[in-house]
């Protein structure tokens, strides 16, 4: 389709007809940075079912072609979809959106609850400062983008392991290489300004107000997005349903295309019609289950750390008792659970502040070579700690349970549903517990104890002014 004026800028758009008798129309938000041409096979199977439109959001793909840099916001963006539907004659569509496309398609069900049907939303994001999602981001695709401008034809390779928790696709898969082709050839100026804008955006709290019916799509390999952000997301939408698809991670559209687009199907079904065959839908979840011996293959280990109380870990409930009061190993472990991709130089800064840079370095050297015998998983070969091309990751699924009381109480604190908060609240003590890094003087750890204590002061005393 060529370039349209709509809404006073070029946007390129694909429709493309139902191959059968279906009249539901869905529409396509790709995420951040990338543009219509990385939904591949996942698009070519969906109009088997379906009338598809996708589209290139402003600045990004096609729809960047005589596009004057400025200020982009979600109240544009929004109104560039209300345009677009309006000028192929739409009124009720479902949405389906990936990543940092769903805070738009959220934003968009809000402005416009007449014309959204239900929402499809697949591998929601969570961009804080230094969690996974942002060192990716700002540390890792940065060297990839670099590698690849160099022209090295497989620049995918040196990166496999680091890619890990993000996709389950292996580095010579053509799609892979076309989406983050897209992905790191997008301006830098433009990416700052995109990661600035989901960065301020409060996407938990717009999802209690949707009201048409959401299915979110998670892929169980997924380490990108943090547990108690997706049991937030289900805490808070009264009309959703939440399925966790095999053997794929945060790319699960180019990962699993046939299963997820059988359950866009199966849930765009239920929503359009007043009955829904249960049998179909049974037929289908036990055709989904595998067998225990290739579910237990594929298999992240579990890396689970408490730090609420008695420090401790675990590594898929093996005790690993004995290390942690050497090389600094407690401190880094513990940085680590909040930040599971970093750099050798954040971890200098964050370790050791006051040391010259070459002895920090060398420090630094010696403890994570320590932490990565103390991570080794007992029962195999896997190493829990890996450290290339200057970035620090860990392989394992992290489970702590601080971080989960963190995000309850940020949750809480950033609620603006009186119910909802009450409830949130009632899962938490009235003062910070002393146990809470009381031995760890890091900047970064001494600014999360009084974020958190500053807030649970303020949860307090809404509640002492709520039982008045």
């Amino acid at each position: 389709m060529p370039l349209e004026l709509v809404n006073g800028h070029n946007m390129y758009y694909q429709w493309n007809e139902c191959r059968g008798e279906s009249k539901e129309v869905l529409l396509l938000i790709h995420g951040l940075a990338l543009d219509s041409s990385c939904w591949k096979r996942f698009s070519e199977l969906l109009v088997m079912d379906f009338s598809v439109v996708q589209y290139d959001i402003r600045g990004h793909g096609q729809s960047r072609y005589g596009y004057e840099e400025g200020p982009i916001t979600w109240e544009v963006l929004c109104e560039d979809i209300e345009r677009l539907i309006t000028r192929l004659g739409l009124s009720n569509i479902h949405i389906i959106a990936f990543g940092y496309g769903t805070h738009l398609a959220v934003k968009y069900a809000r402005a416009y609850p007449d014309h959204v049907k239900a929402l499809t939303l697949m591998s929601l994001p969570y961009m804080s400062k230094n969690n996974a999602h942002s060192h990716l981001a700002r540390h890792v695709f940065p060297h990839m983008k670099q590698t690849m401008e160099a022209g090295h034809p497989h620049f995918l390779h040196q990166y496999k392991e680091l890619l890990k928790g993000y996709t389950t696709l292996g580095p010579e898969n053509t799609d892979l290489r076309h989406y983050f082709n897209v992905l790191l050839s997008y301006p830098a100026g433009h990416f700052s300004n995109i990661v600035e804008l989901t960065s301020n955006s409060t996407l938990l709290l717009e999802l209690a107000d949707v009201s048409c019916p959401v299915l979110l799509l998670t892929g169980e390999l997924n380490m990108t997005s943090t547990t108690s952000f997706l049991n937030a997301s289900s805490f808070l939408l009264q009309n959703s349903t939440h399925i966790t698809v095999p053997n794929a991670s945060f790319l699960l559209f180019l990962e699993q295309p046939e299963l997820v687009t059988e359950w866009v199907r199966l849930f765009a079904t239920r929503i359009s019609v007043d009955h829904f065959s249960r049998k179909e839908s049974q037929q289908f979840i036990q055709m989904v289950f595998q067998p225990e011996e290739q579910i237990e293959s594929r298999r992240v280990p579990i890396l689970d750390i408490h730090l609420l109380n008695k420090f401790s870990v675990e590594i898929d409930s093996i005790p690993i008792e004995f290390g942690w009061n050497q090389r600094h190993a407690k401190r880094l472990l513990t940085y680590i659970a909040f930040h599971p991709v970093t750099t050798r130089e954040i971890l200098c800064e964050e370790l050791f502040p006051h040391l010259a840079q070459d002895k920090a370095k060398a420090n630094l050297k010696v403890c994570l070579h320590h932490l990565t015998k103390l991570l080794r998983h007992p029962n195999g070969s896997v190493n829990g700690l890996l450290f290339q091309h200057g970035t620090v990751s860990i392989q394992y699924k992290i489970k702590c349970d601080l971080a989960d009381y963190v995000a309850v109480v940020r949750q809480a604190y950033l609620e603006k549903d009186p119910k909802i908060r009450y409830e949130l609240c009632k899962q938490l003590p009235t003062f910070l517990p002393e146990s809470i890094l009381v031995d760890n003087y890091d900047d970064w750890a001494v600014s999360l104890r009084n974020e958190i204590d500053a807030q649970l002061s303020h949860l307090s005393e809404w509640m002492e002014n709520l039982s008045l």
